[in-house]
């Protein structure tokens, strides 16, 4: 019984401590689907609209942003609980399929996709990019600034975690409705205190004349005590730039997609040497059953034959007790 017991503890401990190691790596894989996911449906919602719902909707886009004479910054906005936006004007702008995706950020230099939601409320910010309510809408154009911020370092999913890999030069493209916009990244502040309201805002303020998106995100990794800002300024679209990959970076990026096949081969074959371990030591342990049985059985033997003889010896003795008996009768008998 004590046997069994400490055999479920070692494998519930075995189990917790598997689905720690894993668990990021599921839950960012699971993510990853479902952001592939929503952004197939995007494209899909947008590619039967009409040339004249194009038109509608960038028209509605602009005009929303004509209203916007200067970026509001209405608070920290991963510390702040954003209001329900469902019922707003905000809300209805750019949201085709009505799951309030307005669009999606590709980062080739960091290997991302990710929806680009309205607002920056926490179950958005857990799973994607949130536009920064406030600030211009991410569709281009002069006297334009817009904000995208995503968390770093979650263990259920990457998001902006590698974007402090990104340097001046890197581009990033944001696909609204049926155009791409390209970005060049031009400055990068990495480390803002996320309370320097004056320096965040004039971080995020428009310039005049100028296109920009920020990608804003936590900072250190893991303490997220001040604000990382990589600004990109409108460049020309001319596809997608494949990012060249030294060796190391093929190496680690093919780890990276391995990484759960490499984890599923690593269990199976725990789990083989688990079940030849126990297939070889149980005939070690019949063995060492029968040896005890025969033990058993010969230490019985032994004693039906030391009953046996002495039960043969109470008999002769029974016999010559008896013969000593009839020859005194046979005695007194002849005298």
């Amino acid at each position: 019984m004590k046997r069994k017991l400490l055999n479920l503890l070692f494998g519930l401990i075995f189990l917790t401590g598997f689905g720690i190691l894993t668990y990021p790596t599921i839950s960012d894989q699971w993510n990853t689907y479902r952001q592939n996911q929503l952004i197939s449906s995007y494209e899909q919602a947008v590619a039967v609209l009409e040339p004249e719902d194009y038109s509608r909707e960038w028209e509605l886009a602009r005009n929303f942003d004509e209203a916007l004479a200067r970026n509001n910054i209405y608070g920290d906005a991963f510390g702040d609980l954003e209001e329900d936006l469902t019922n707003t004007e905000y809300w209805q702008v750019l949201n085709i399929a009505g799951d309030g995706v307005m669009g999606y950020l590709s980062i080739p230099k960091i290997n991302i996709k990710l929806s680009i939601y309205h607002g920056t409320a926490e179950d958005v910010l857990q799973t994607g990019v949130g536009h920064m309510n406030g600030t211009k809408l991410p569709v281009g154009g002069g006297d334009t600034h817009s904000v995208l911020s995503a968390h770093r370092g979650l263990p259920s999913a990457r998001l902006f975690t590698d974007i402090d890999q990104m340097e001046r030069g890197d581009k990033f493209y944001i696909h609204i409705l049926d155009e791409t916009l390209a970005y060049e990244v031009d400055q990068i502040l990495d480390m803002v205190d996320k309370d320097d309201m004056e320096t965040l805002e004039d971080a995020l303020q428009i310039i005049p004349g100028e296109d920009h998106v920020t990608l804003f995100t936590c900072t250190p990794y893991g303490v997220n005590s001040h604000r990382l800002l990589v600004r990109g300024t409108r460049v020309p679209y001319n596809g997608e730039e494949e990012v060249e990959s030294t060796p190391v970076d093929t190496m680690l990026k093919t780890v990276r997609n391995y990484y759960m096949l490499y984890l599923i081969l690593g269990l199976s074959v725990t789990i083989l040497v688990i079940l030849a371990m126990r297939f070889l030591l149980k005939p070690r342990k019949r063995a060492e059953d029968t040896e005890v049985k025969q033990e058993e059985s010969g230490s019985g033997d032994h004693q039906d034959i030391d009953s046996k003889s002495e039960d043969s010896k109470s008999r002769n003795r029974q016999t010559g007790e008896a013969g000593t008996e009839e020859t005194g009768e046979a005695g007194e008998n002849i005298e």
